[in-house]
């Protein structure tokens, strides 16, 4: 290959490689003005302990894989907390009432708003907490306490890779059509772009799929940081305070069929999503450390 087709591909790909760095330097200001407002909050929160019921929005769940901003979580947390404090009591089914003898109000909103529809309706379940109208109050003051973020990283992976996809095909038709061969082979026959704009396409991929996959949580310090405020905040519970609790966020099975149409606000999420929390021993671990996500390194971290 002479120099001066050594500099006409030397500009080719120049060029290409800097469209490419471009569209992703697009992506990156997208994502930072999007997160504005995000970022506020975060330096604002770093400056005082994340509050549990905050952190049990975000965490989603105890387990692996959860979403983020799940109000069924965030109900179920509320309600260990007024059962730590000695103000609630819950049985093995769920069912949660007022301990005897408590007239006081816990100081936090939602758990006061808790602790009051419970002195109207005795017996309740989190599931009931969260569909029956009679406890919106409730679930006003717990959606108070949830975080302005957003619950996945967003997409950005999917447009990076398309990017190397166009790139690499109109770098190598580029070279094709110009008359240059692949560089370091010795048959310099441009055909050979036809097969091999691959590589370079695998090469570009590597460097798009830098950007965290769409469904993922962003912010992973936040998390590990609610992680954190969640295990203190219930540090002091017993093993089968989380597992009864848990329990009561399934809707009754015999009144499935019967409650189906009827007007209720709506069926709590992550009601269906729990169906392979496995056994009690599993539950009765159900702290904020032994939640997992999965957080990504790149661009987020708070």
């Amino acid at each position: 290959m002479s120099q001066p087709e050594l500099s006409e591909m030397g500009w080719i790909t120049a060029g290409w490689l800097l469209g490419f760095a471009g569209f992703n330097t697009v992506l990156g200001v997208a994502w930072w003005r999007r997160t504005r407002e995000e970022r506020q909050f975060l330096r604002v929160a770093r400056r005082s302990v994340v509050d549990p019921i905050q952190a049990g929005w975000w965490l989603g769940a105890s387990w692996k894989g959860a979403s983020a901003q799940r109000e069924g979580y965030a109900a179920e947390v509320a309600v260990r907390l007024l059962v730590l404090a000695g103000h609630a009591q819950v049985d093995e089914t769920g069912r949660i009432s007022l301990t005897p003898g408590q007239h006081g109000a816990p100081e936090d909103p939602a758990l006061a708003a808790l602790a009051a529809a419970l002195r109207r309706d005795e017996g309740v379940t989190v599931h009931e907490l969260l569909t029956e109208p009679r406890f919106a109050p409730f679930r006003t003051a717990l959606e108070a306490h949830r975080a302005p973020l957003r619950r996945c990283f967003g997409a950005y992976r999917v447009p990076a890779l398309l990017a190397a996809l166009v790139v690499s095909f109109g770098m190598s038709m580029n070279a094709m059509l110009l008359g240059n061969g692949f560089p370091g082979l010795s048959d310099q026959d441009p055909g050979w772009w036809t097969l091999l704009w691959m590589a370079p396409w695998a090469a570009l991929s590597l460097l798009a799929a830098a950007w965290p996959p769409e469904a993922s949580r962003p912010w992973p310090r936040f998390t590990r940081r609610c992680r954190a405020a969640l295990a203190r905040a219930l540090a002091g519970e017993s093993p089968e305070t989380g597992f009864s609790v848990s329990r009561g966020a399934y809707p009754p099975p015999t009144s499935q069929a019967s409650t189906a149409g009827a007007n209720v606000r709506r069926t709590p999420d992550g009601s269906t999503d729990r169906t392979g929390r496995g056994n009690s021993a599993e539950l009765a671990n159900d702290t904020a450390d032994l939640d997992m996500d999965h957080d990504s390194g790149f661009v987020g971290g708070d």
